[in-house]
Parts: C-alpha cells; sequence; structure tokens
C-alpha cells in the first residue's frame, strides 16, 4: 500500500522515535493469559513501547512513545496501532489501529507525561485479552510490584525481545529516583512512583509505556531510565494514582 507523502515524511523522521527503546532485564518468560491487559505499542510498524489495556476501546502509554523527544504534541494516531492478546510480540494476538491519542497536560515533566490511547475498534476481550484496574493510591514503600514488557533484556541486544518478560521491583521514596541535585521538586513529585530492582534487573526503554501492577491494580507506567539498563538504580514510573482523575474524566 502506497502511503501519502506526508506520512511518508512523517515515518522517516520518526524513525528515533520508532527505535526498540529496551526490555525487562533478568525478567522471566510470560505465558499466555498471564497478564491479559499488557498491549504492545507500534509505530509506523515497528514496536517501540509498552502499554496496557484499561478498557475495550482505551490503552495507556507514556507520552515519550507517542512524541518526538522534548515534545507533547503527538504524531499522527494513524501511525500507531497496539496489538494485543500474545506473549510472543511477533506472531499471534491482534493489532488494533489507534484513533485518537490525548495527552494529560498536567504532567511535571515531558519525561512523566502520559497518553490515553482510543482505539479504532472495541478489544474482544477473552482469557488471554482483558483490562486492568486503575489504582487510586500509590501502594506504600516497600511493596512487590510486577513489571512487564518486550524491552531488551541486556544492553547489548538490538531488537526488541520476542517473548513478554515479567520482573519484580519495589516501591521506593520518590527522591531516590532525583537524577541531579538541581531536581529538588522531584524528590517529593507525585506523579513519579520510584521503582528500585535488584543488579541486572529492571526495565530498559523498549518497556517504556509498559505496566507496573500492585495487587490486580495498574500503579504505574515505565517512564524513565534514571541510570544504565540492569543497573543499580531504580527507575521512574508514571503514578496512575497521580493521574487516575483526569484519566476518568477522559472515560466519560
Amino acid at each position: 500500500m502506497k502511503l501519502p507523502l506526508t506520512i511518508g515524511l512523517i515515518l522517516v523522521a520518526a524513525g528515533v522515535l520508532a527505535q526498540p527503546q529496551g526490555r525487562i532485564a533478568g525478567g522471566e518468560d510470560a505465558v499466555p493469559g498471564q497478564l491479559p491487559y499488557q498491549a504492545a505499542l507500534s509505530v509506523g510498524g515497528s514496536y517501540n513501547c509498552g502499554a496496557v489495556i484499561i478498557g475495550q476501546r482505551h490503552a495507556l502509554t507514556a507520552l515519550t512513545c507517542v512524541c518526538s523527544d522534548g515534545k507533547d504534541t503527538p504524531w499522527p494516531a494513524v501511525l500507531f496501532a497496539v496489538t494485543v492478546g500474545s506473549v510472543d510480540l511477533y506472531n499471534g494476538g491482534k493489532q488494533i489501529r489507534v484513533g485518537e491519542i490525548t495527552i494529560n497536560p498536567n504532567y511535571s515533566s515531558l519525561k512523566t507525561g502520559i497518553a490515553l490511547l482510543r482505539l479504532q475498534e472495541e478489544i474482544a476481550f477473552s482469557e488471554t485479552v482483558a483490562a486492568i484496574p486503575l489504582a487510586q493510591d500509590v501502594p506504600p514503600l516497600g511493596a512487590q510490584v510486577e513489571v512487564s514488557g518486550w524491552g531488551r533484556t541486556t544492553e547489548s541486544e538490538v531488537n526488541m525481545h520476542r517473548t513478554l518478560q515479567i520482573g519484580a521491583a519495589e516501591v521506593m521514596a520518590p527522591r531516590e529516583c532525583v537524577l541531579a541535585k538541581r531536581d529538588v521538586l522531584l524528590a517529593t513529585d507525585d506523579q513519579v512512583l520510584c521503582l528500585g530492582h535488584e543488579r541486572r534487573h529492571g526495565i530498559c526503554s523498549g518497556d517504556i509505556g509498559g505496566p507496573a501492577v500492585y495487587q490486580g491494580q495498574l500503579v504505574g507506567l515505565g517512564a524513565q531510565i534514571v541510570g544504565e539498563c540492569g543497573g543499580m538504580l531504580p527507575e521512574r514510573f508514571v503514578s496512575i494514582a497521580a493521574n487516575f482523575d483526569w484519566i476518568q474524566q477522559q472515560l466519560q
């Protein structure tokens, strides 16, 4: 199928956005139906991020997965699709086009922004595809949280990992995710859910936009790697509790 020239140019310009951005390090393979809310986001036909099903017509992902670096204006929705219902990134499942992208303007930084995806058609729920409830409260410090995604399992990998990976993380104080001394405000930023992990574990950037789950509820979306993939430093996730009211308003 030929694309209009303008869309073709956008796809070329979006090359950096579409590059694989990392994976769960130290994770385990998921089995079909284990994470029915997990989706894969693609742009221009290339997988670049994770996404989370929250309704038959809606999914969530990170702002940085749908915008150019340093921008909060999303690329045209026609470029994006979500794939649901499979733990194999390249086989099975169903791909559904995105019809509309809405950015929550109340972000504290571009790296911790959130995007709501409205799909062109309803998702058919089944044993392997389902929505996940949204958390209204932040999990307590020390809580064990499940994270997942198709991101790289090692720094040396180039492509997205084929099999969905599951990993564990621990809720830490937001100040642990401060990037530098000048980031004083982020020490108390309610948009940031800070998750720590053991060395050689944690998310990589291809897991951005993917879920963090506590007691069966979505508590965060992968947002930013503080250090290197699989290092000792924690990662920043977007807090769902901080965005709960906005999400509910958009769904009405």
